[in-house]
């Protein structure tokens, strides 16, 4: 493409004016992948938020090992486990440290306030407050409430993660077409550019350096008269002077022979006198400048000149044949350069290529039920896992809600029985709250393996991880091989109008100064004028008999046309005399081109080496201004037009997105939903206690009453389960009651 456009500017309005193909550059619209999650997409932040928050700066080492695991390099297991050992107390700390620290603090106040109700039993006089009651209830609702959210949360949090993994291969065929439409594109862009242009570039070019030596010479001949001389046409001379002689000897006879009347002969011969005397002159002249043509047509000096101008045209011609066989092997390294661009890109679109087969057999192998059911078991799994437990406490939050409301309302039988469901509620919610947390543990960690990747790959400023990818473009000849920063590509790209070549650095891969070192054009030229300048000064005198019959036919033909025959009234003699006249002035006319010829070569002989060198000169000069005007034109499309490398930026973004936003927030989201419902079962385990013990106070109405003492409740209670154990194993219940302690 380089060479083409250089030496299309040597015919570059023709090329223009004949329509020559145009190379399409068009810039792929990419459409974002930015997903929406509607309501949900502020609780998933906030789970995001926490697990990238939890996230250190990155080190030089997770870039490296990130690299290597993008590049096939280190194994994507090793690089996690290294990544998991590098922050493992951030992930035991947040995950399980701080679960254990809820179930201690949790059983810590179970264990105080059951003991609580087991020892200082309140007096039968002691009443309880109903506005307690109502802070209970309010209490009840909004844990209710609380946990519910969390569960909602969670179950469109897998909705959407499930969404997300089932739709994988339409997401990830929409960024690899996207980029193989963009790298495509843009390498056949460069193809066209090259294609299109070198081919018949260099054909123009190869036909005008064929030509230069031709030029060069035939110019230097015309310019010192050469060609002139070379080209007198000496025969039609010779046969211009044999007519004026012949007609210059019928007239002569004419005269010789008595054919007027002797009076009008005498007036006719006064008349006539200086016309007649000149004819011996005239055939000795005309035949004198016959021989002195031919003379000079085998002359040395004649020889020497052309000799000389052959010599300096053989010397051109061995130079433009170096310069064709330099623009041979400058079009062959130019369409390498180019192609180890290519190349890099083709080596791309296969590199994305394998892994778009990689992501379809995991997807396959993983997700479709037809081959695998694991990915079903696990959605199930992980969904009964939370919905059960999560449920379990959002039954007893509603019991316990409903004993306290009929408790305020009136503090009867059945508000007692629901009191000890409410107790037995506390060991069933501990056991739910703590799977919950486990769950949220296993979706934390995968958050966190989410943000591990995200936090330096995508979301770190500058492009940090892409900054130690590089790609190397093939060298050309024995050049050195160009590394390209992937990074330092983004940085760029990320101006719209930015181009792959600019953004590569393309100039250390090719230039307009490569271009003009490679072809060496004008080291041809000098080597050229060098040559030219062995070549001798020579010199081409002109005899001065030439001069002097050129002057003496001038002359003659003069007086000779000066001459009155009207006298003679004689029709013979004006028609002898017409003919003479007629072949008299064409032998004057070509001894005075003759002359003219002669003195040109004459005066500029000497120049004939200085002409060829500046004619030389002015040939390259209008060649380099043309090369430029090219390269420049070159240059200018690599940079502004030819693959705009925006849409580059624009995939990666959809890369984030998909990984980051499309996958990472709803995983985020599960752990948050799970997260939030488990806190708020342990929550509402002390809160089951407290409002246990409430339930057992006395009311206003019940106060001093045995049947409502706290302990005698709990004694009644130990009498039901033990009637019930009897029950069970067939013994009838004793008849003995309890007494009561006041």
């Amino acid at each position: 493409m380089v060479l083409g456009s250089i030496v299309y500017s040597i015919v570059f309005i023709t090329v223009i004016t004949s329509g020559a193909k145009q190379c399409d550059s068009p810039v792929h619209q990419i459409k974002s992948m930015e997903p929406s999650f509607g309501g949900c997409d502020g609780f998933y932040g906030i789970g995001k938020g926490l697990a990238d928050g939890f996230q250190p700066e990155p080190e030089a080492k997770t870039y490296d090992d990130l690299a290597g695991m993008i590049f096939g390099k280190l194994n994507p297991g090793d690089v996690i486990k290294s990544m998991f050992l590098g922050q493992i107390m951030t992930i035991l700390f947040w995950s399980i440290g701080i679960i254990c620290v809820l179930v201690a603090l949790v059983l810590g106040i179970v264990v105080c306030i059951w003991s609580c109700c087991s020892t200082c039993v309140p007096k039968d006089t002691k009443v309880r407050s109903e506005v307690t009651g109502y802070l209970f209830a309010f209490s009840l609702a909004s844990i209710f409430i609380f946990a519910l959210t969390g569960l909602i949360f969670f179950n469109f949090a897998e909705t959407d993660l499930i969404d997300s993994v089932d739709n994988t291969l339409t997401y990830a065929n929409q960024i690899s077409g996207d980029l193989n439409t963009v790298i495509g594109g843009g390498t056949q862009q460069i193809t066209c550019e090259v294609t299109s242009t070198t081919t018949k570039t260099f054909a123009d070019m190869k036909k005008l350096i064929q030509n230069y030596a031709t030029i060069v010479v035939d110019g230097t001949k015309n310019r010192v008269g050469l060609t002139e001389v070379n080209e007198f046409n000496d025969q039609e001379f010779a046969e211009a002077n044999t007519a004026t002689t012949t007609a210059a000897q019928n007239l002569q006879n004419f005269w010789n022979t008595p054919q007027i009347p002797p009076l009008v002969a005498s007036i006719c011969a006064i008349n006539s006198q200086t016309l007649s005397s000149q004819f011996g002159s005239v055939i000795a002249t005309v035949q004198g400048l016959t021989t002195a043509a031919k003379s000079m047509r085998n002359s040395k000096e004649l020889n020497d000149i052309n000799a000389q101008i052959k010599t300096i045209k053989e010397k051109i011609q061995d130079q433009s044949a170096k310069a064709t066989s330099s623009m041979k092997t400058t079009q062959a390294k130019i369409d390498q350069s180019m192609s180890s661009i290519t190349d890099m890109l083709t080596k791309l679109q296969k590199d994305i290529d394998a892994i778009m087969t990689s992501l379809k057999t995991m997807h396959k192998n993983f997700v479709d039920v037809s081959w695998s059911g694991s990915w079903t078991s696990m959605t199930l799994g992980l969904r009964i896992g939370v919905i059960i437990p999560a449920i379990t406490g959002l039954v007893f939050c509603i019991i316990a809600f409903v004993a306290v409301a009929l408790s305020l309302k009136k503090q009867d039988g059945f508000a007692q029985k629901l009191s000890g469901t409410v107790l037995s509620g506390v060991s069933s919610l501990v056991t739910a709250s703590i799977t919950l947390m486990v769950v949220a543990i296993v979706t934390f960690v995968l958050g966190w393996g989410v943000s591990a990747v995200c936090v330096p790959v995508f979301e770190t400023p500058g492009y940090q991880l892409f900054h130690r990818i590089k790609q190397e473009v093939a060298p050309v000849g024995n050049g050195t091989p160009v590394v390209v920063n992937v990074g330092k590509i983004l940085e760029q790209c990320s101006i719209d109008t930015m181009t792959l070549y600019k953004a590569i650095d393309g100039k250390t891969i090719i230039s307009k100064e490569s271009i003009i070192d490679q072809l060496k054009l004008d080291s041809y030229r000098q080597q050229a004028n060098g040559e030219i300048m062995k070549q001798p000064n020579l010199t081409f005198p002109v005899n001065k008999n030439y001069e002097t019959y050129i002057t003496d036919l001038d002359g003659f033909t003069t007086t000779a046309k000066g001459a009155n025959l009207e006298d003679c009234k004689n029709p013979s003699l004006t028609n002898l005399y017409t003919a003479y006249i007629t072949a008299l002035e064409k032998s004057n006319e070509l001894a005075k081109k003759f002359q003219k010829n002669l003195n040109a070569l004459s005066e500029n002989s000497p120049k004939t080496t200085a002409v060829a060198t500046e004619l030389n000169d002015n040939y390259f000069k209008k060649g380099d201004a043309s090369i430029n005007e090219a390269i420049t034109k070159l240059m200018t499309d690599l940079e502004q037009k030819v693959f705009i490398c925006r849409p580059l930026v624009e995939i990666f973004k959809n890369g984030g997105l998909l990984m980051c936003e499309r996958f990472g927030r709803p995983i985020q989201g599960l752990w948050a939903g799970v997260g939030l419902t488990a806190l708020f079962c342990f929550f509402l385990c002390i809160l089951l206690l407290f409002t246990f013990r409430w339930l057992k106070t006395n009311s206003k109405e019940t106060a001093g009453s045995v049947k409502g003492s706290f302990k005698n409740g709990l004694e009644a209670n130990d009498a039901d389960f033990k009637k019930d154990d009897k029950k069970k194993n067939g013994k009838k219940p004793s008849n003995k009651s309890g007494s009561s302690e006041e």
